[in-house]
């Protein structure tokens, strides 16, 4: 009888042992669910102001036609987290900690103001202003400047790479903290090789 209570108890202790670890598992689940709905979080931005110059003094026209306009463009540094898998995420019960492996840090070209700013224009009077067509070829050269400059220049990248990352550390710190873990965030490393 009493070997029978021993293995009543013993097997009680189990389903309950193993109820525990469900109901944790339930909700690492829903965290990490939770975290994954956000799909695409943006950590970081910043406006890069462009100038346009358009200069004609053709020898057969009197008088200068110069103008300079300016317009921002923005870019942002986002992690997609719908690329975030189950396994990326590892909870330490004991130690209530978690060891967390975001996707990489993705950066892109978020648009551009669509007014430009007159910074300087000398227009002969025997000269014609500006007119939108002219206007509008300035920006699309600038525009495809800057984009050549974001691909050949790192260092728009590399600044907002990093704002992000100390953002998202902060973030998921502060998330896992008020669920009672600790937490140590890294990143996948992207195609740029701008991991740290």
């Amino acid at each position: 009888m009493k070997m029978m209570k021993k293995l009543l108890l013993g097997a009680l202790g189990l389903l309950f042992l193993g109820s525990c670890a469900d109901t944790d598992r339930a909700d690492h689940t829903e965290l990490y669910q939770e975290i994954k709905s956000a799909d695409k979080m943006v950590f970081a931005s910043m406006a890069i102001t462009k100038t346009a110059k358009m200069e004609s003094s053709e020898w057969y026209k009197i008088g200068k036609r110069i103008a300079v306009y300016s317009y921002d463009s923005y870019m942002r540094a986002y992690v997609d987290l719908s690329e975030l898998q189950m396994e990326d995420i590892v909870f330490d019960e004991k130690a209530k900690t978690v060891k967390v492996t975001l996707p990489p840090v993705k950066t892109e070209i978020a648009g551009r103001d669509m007014q430009m700013r007159k910074e300087y224009e000398n227009i002969g009077l025997l000269r014609s202003d500006l007119d939108s067509k002219e206007r509008a070829e300035m920006k699309e050269k600038a525009n495809a400047s800057f984009k050549k400059e974001v691909e050949e220049n790192p260092m728009f990248r590399r600044q907002l790479t990093d704002a992000a990352k100390r953002k998202a550390r902060l973030y998921f710190e502060t998330l896992f903290e008020a669920n009672g873990y600790t937490a140590s965030i890294d990143f996948k490393p992207s195609k740029y090789g701008n991991n740290d």
